[in-house]
């Protein structure tokens, strides 16, 4: 039986925070600042990957309904879940170099859920899961090197809380580059990836098709782990970690499901559709745009048609979109809302940052201080040479086509919800509910 070809596309995002609860703002964390806080999850692992699937499963099937009388085959619904929707009370998931990786016990659990046959014509991109394989977190956690860092960043962290004045500025220095050079020196090395499934298979390189994948990310900010845990749980840190070395040198084109790169293809259609998901500041690093040139297509004509961003405190930016002419770029991020609170919850078009585009906000009503958000740009001109910096480089040019419309749906509070997530229950955004897009505009 073949797979149906695809040449429309809907973009369906699950605007939900992902932030920590108690959060204590070191600077602006929408900007180069950090924060302290702590993160809400459950103790027992599979009881906390349990009830986070029940919370997209149930997110997911509101998608699917509200999609109801809108069936067509040709249609790709391409579902995204912001970065750090998986985590645990640690911040990553922390496990033994010898136990089984996480990810793979989330990944089993989804397609569980979320089975091929039922959602037919969905590729999901289900948040981003962090874990750290560590063969014994209590004696990193007591180690001098681990103390004395989590000490200095606290002492700085809170100088900075109680400073006014210049001082603050020359605090703020002293704490960004200190947590830069713990990066440097990291006592623990964190992964995170996104999960993807595929109700159709795509391709990885030359290899079989694959219903399951993730993609890494290799960027680490200041702000991807707490500098503490308020309430004094042992946690990582961010000025103990780092992420894996990645090398784009030959390109990001996917080889195996479970590498860390980030290009992949639907092979059904009459004319391959390559999707790339980059995650959260990885899109600020220019990782998919630098690695372009050194792409591995199986043809001259091939690009990335479909550019994918799960964040934490990201948006668009001009020069880092790889997409090529007639395609797009969609981000769904949970950390803030792009308008302002008034207009939250509605569906709006505008320029942002320099990117023409739909986008909408989910701020939660309870706590105003949590929001999200999610944004789409079509693509009339590809950017130009890979390096932004370059002579005669041209960053991409966006355009919002005048029939993108985007439908907010609130949706349903599970149990347990607000043990896992502390910025409420958030919203779905479907971009192109009654009028697919054209996957080539």
């Amino acid at each position: 039986m073949s797979e149906p070809g695809y040449d429309k596309v809907r973009f369906i995002g699950y605007a939900i925070p992902t932030t920590p609860a108690q959060l204590v703002a070191i600077g602006d964390p929408d900007g180069s600042g950090m924060v302290a806080g702590t993160y809400p999850a459950s103790a027992d692992f599979d009881a906390d990957i349990r009830a986070r699937a029940a919370v997209l499963k149930t997110d997911v099937d509101t998608a699917k309904h509200a999609l109801a009388g809108h069936d067509d085959p040709t249609v790709l619904n391409v579902f995204v879940a912001p970065e750090f929707f998986w985590h645990g009370r640690m911040g990553p998931y922390v496990h033994t170099p010898t136990d089984a990786d996480p990810a793979d016990a989330i990944l089993e659990v989804l397609r569980e859920a979320l089975p091929a046959l039922e959602y037919p014509g969905f590729l999901f991109v289900l948040g981003t899961v962090v874990t750290a394989a560590v063969a014994d977190i209590d004696e990193v956690l007591a180690g001098s090197s681990t103390v004395a860092r989590n000490d200095v960043v606290r002492a700085l962290g809170e100088a900075w809380l109680a400073s006014a004045g210049p001082i603050t500025d020359v605090v703020m220095d002293s704490l960004v580059n200190f947590i830069k050079n713990g990066h440097a020196y990291p006592a623990v090395e964190v992964r995170n990836r996104a999960l993807v499934i595929s109700s159709a298979a795509v391709q990885i390189g030359n290899g079989e098709p694959v219903t399951v994948l993730t993609t890494e990310k290799y960027f680490d900010s200041n702000e991807d782990f707490l500098l503490w845990d308020v309430t004094g749980r042992p946690i990582i840190t961010e000025q103990m970690t780092a992420y894996p070395v990645i090398d784009p040198s030959g390109g990001d084109v996917k080889s195996t499901a479970f590498d860390p790169y980030s290009v992949f293809r639907l092979p059904n259609t009459a004319e391959p559709v390559h999707i790339a998901i980059e995650i959260c500041l990885d899109h600020a690093d220019h990782r998919l745009r630098k690695s372009l040139p050194r792409n591995r297509w199986s043809s001259p004509d091939h690009g990335i048609d479909l550019h994918v961003i799960p964040s934490c405190g990201m948006q668009l930016h001009p020069p880092a979109v790889a997409a090529r002419a007639g395609g797009w770029a969609f981000n769904c991020d949970g950390e803030y809302p792009l308008g302002t609170v008034a207009d939250a919850g509605t569906g709006q078009h505008g320029v942002v940052a320099g990117v023409d585009c739909a986008f909408a906000d989910y701020v939660d009503s309870a706590n105003p201080g949590y929001g999200a958000h999610t944004q789409l740009a079509f693509i009339t001109a590809g950017a130009a040479k890979s390096d932004p910096q370059a002579p005669g480089a041209v960053n991409a040019h966006f355009a919002v086509a005048p029939d993108v419309t985007v439908v907010v749906i609130p949706v349903t509070v599970v149990a347990d919800l607000g043990s896992h997530f502390a910025g409420g229950p958030g919203a779905i955004h479907i971009y192109g509910r009654e009028t697919p897009l054209a996957i080539r505009g």
